[in-house]
């Protein structure tokens, strides 16, 4: 095994053995810079990550290191230091820059790779029709989801296809957007920064949010886009929320975010999640046994990273243990991604409607009413997660059942899968009307609190 494969396991193996929210905050951005004799030089972002990483990790790292490695090693922590600014004078980037390390541009983010079902399958036509079609056609258009769920392989699979095209496609994030802003200011090529971004066939805009109260920024987009609007060329943005939702976002920007296509990328839905983790197992080589499938597509439902990274971790772990993969390795893996183990069953739409309303203290009739007041709004958005997760209705079919219609659904599905992940006393509810609907007697239990909270 040489050195960046056996960095590469470890790195793997140490994201099944540590806690997520260590390995994510430490480790995720860790990179092997160099090695030689034995010694493995590593980036680190900052002096502090690598003093705490030095005092609570180092050792267990060289350990992990040397085994999978076959030999002692040693690892040497260096921060970071970024290149120095770009000349203004060279292009920002180019196809043939797309496919080298150190682009923006990830080359496995194609139209091809990404996966798509009914909670992004608006996003992905979207996205496709401005890679084929008229550059300028959908300016601007907007790509709106929580993290993890395809927005930045959206936005580069364009910026590829694009490129193909011999298309002067750039993307960017906002902050990498700002940060040269500000370098133009400070260094005087200000000129030179507009005229590099303002002769782009197609501008993509990545974590658009970034810029809210940075009115520097906002203005030399607005600038931009008019400028865009005349010449007819593609303007791009992806961001968390929607402009709405941007409370220091200018008015003049808001409007122009809001002028083109808008689609959202929702958590996946138990379907597509199956068809993701079938996809990204066969392309690793991977076998997951069905069972494995069906656990991990019904206890990991907030987005689509956590679905790649389960399925990485099985099969680093399988690799380097010479272990097939097996549902007890799975429930492993999903304590280390801070997912329950609870098995869910199908069960009916009306049953769902039936057991979240008496969980909840409410009639079937109030879910489907117009009152929107918190605590039968909430139940609402439970209902429709839970139908959608556990019974076999369409988004169609459950908005019907509510009063409400598709879109409505969707939105209400995400923010409850949002808010699970984040709210023990939620995700208490939850598994609580996934005990009563499995014919468990978890329902009285919990029924009392979700009231006292409304």
């Amino acid at each position: 095994m040489n050195a960046k494969d056996a960095w590469i396991a470890t790195l793997g193996q140490l994201q099944v053995q540590l806690s997520r929210s260590i390995y994510d905050t430490w480790l995720r951005r860790v990179e092997l810079s160099h090695y030689e004799d034995g010694r493995f030089t590593v980036t680190v972002p900052t002096e502090y990550a690598r003093d705490w990483i030095e005092r609570h990790l180092l050792e267990s790292m060289t350990q992990t290191l040397s085994s999978i490695f076959r030999r002692p090693a040693q690892i040497e922590l260096i921060v970071w230091e970024p290149p120095t600014t770009q000349s203004f004078d060279e292009p920002l980037f180019t196809y043939q820059s797309a496919q080298h390390s150190g682009s923006p541009l990830n080359p496995a983010y194609r139209l091809e790779t990404f996966i798509s079902g009914e909670p992004n399958r608006y996003a992905y036509l979207l996205a496709t029709s401005i890679a084929e079609g008229q550059i300028g056609r959908h300016s601007p258009a907007l790509f709106v989801g929580s993290l993890g769920n395809g927005k930045t392989h959206l936005l580069q699979a364009i910026a590829h296809a694009l490129l193909e095209r011999n298309c002067n496609a750039l993307y960017l994030t906002a902050e990498a957007f700002t940060t040269a802003l500000v370098e133009s200011i400070r260094e005087g090529t200000n000129s030179a920064f507009r005229e590099k971004f303002r002769n782009a066939d197609a501008l993509l805009i990545d974590d658009a949010q970034f810029i809210e109260g940075k009115d520097s920024t906002q203005a030399e987009l607005v600038a931009i886009w008019d400028i865009f609007r005349s010449r007819q060329r593609q303007i791009v943005f992806a961001a968390d929320r929607l402009p709405s939702e941007m409370t220091r976002l200018s008015g003049d920007l808001r409007s122009r975010l809001q002028a083109g296509p808008m689609a959202r990328l929702e958590a996946p839905d138990l379907e597509l999640r199956r068809l993701i983790l079938a996809e990204k197992s066969k392309a690793r080589g991977l076998k997951l046994p069905k069972d494995v499938l069906e656990l991990l597509a019904t206890r990991l439902t907030t987005n689509v990273r956590d679905l790649e990274s389960a399925v990485d971790q099985l099969n680093t772990y399988s690799t380097l243990t010479a272990q097939s993969v097996s549902r007890e390795l799975a429930q492993m893996i999903l304590r280390a991604l801070g997912a329950e183990q609870m098995r869910l069953e199908r069960t009916s739409l009306e049953r769902v409607m039936s057991v979240v309303a008496a969980h909840y203290r409410l009639s079937v009739r109030d879910l489907a009413s117009r009152k929107r007041t918190k605590g039968i709004a909430l139940a609402r958005q439970m209902a429709m997660y839970v139908a959608r997760e556990l019974s076999d209705a369409s988004l169609a079919q459950i908005g019907a059942a509510l009063g409400r219609n598709h879109s409505t659904v969707a939105h209400g599905c995400a923010k409850i899968a949002e808010q699970i992940a984040l709210d023990s006393a939620l995700r208490a509810d939850f598994e609580a009307i996934c005990g009563a609907l499995a014919g468990k007697s978890a329902l009285n239990s919990a029924a009392a609190p979700a009231l006292a909270r409304r």
